[in-house]
């Protein structure tokens, strides 16, 4: 009964928003289960959520550090990369079901997106 009811209030709400109960994502023991059921494929997902998290820092950073650029609007777009990390590390979280809604991913890439295009401009990049 109580999945039926979690379908229902699944479908008013779609996935645009983030479950109810979200915020327990956020605790230590929130992917226990999933850590008991898959004790080898845990790690696997943790390093994909860290590359997800961390990849458009990387790429930003090798772009970047060749341009030999000294400006504090790096940090804004180095800020802006882990926004946008935080977007992909939501797709990540799906597979543990622990996605936080479509409204979090778009925000992030919009706010990262919108930060990172306003560093390069300022820094004549762009």
């Amino acid at each position: 009964m109580g999945k039926n009811n979690k379908k229902k209030n699944r479908k008013k709400n779609g996935r645009w928003l983030p479950p109810e109960g979200a915020s327990a994502y956020f605790s230590s023991a929130s992917d226990y289960e999933f850590k008991m059921k898959h004790p080898i494929g845990y790690p696997f997902l943790v390093a994909l959520g860290m590359i997800a998290l961390l990849l458009p820092f990387v790429i930003y950073s090798i772009v970047l550090l060749p341009l030999d650029i000294d400006s504090y609007w790096l940090i804004v777009g180095l800020a802006a990369c882990f926004i946008i990390g935080i977007g992909l590390f939501n797709f990540v979280a799906i597979i543990i079901k622990q996605y936080l809604g479509h409204l979090v991913s778009l925000l992030s890439f919009i706010i990262g997106g919108l930060l990172l295009l306003i560093s390069l401009i300022q820094m004549g990049i762009v």
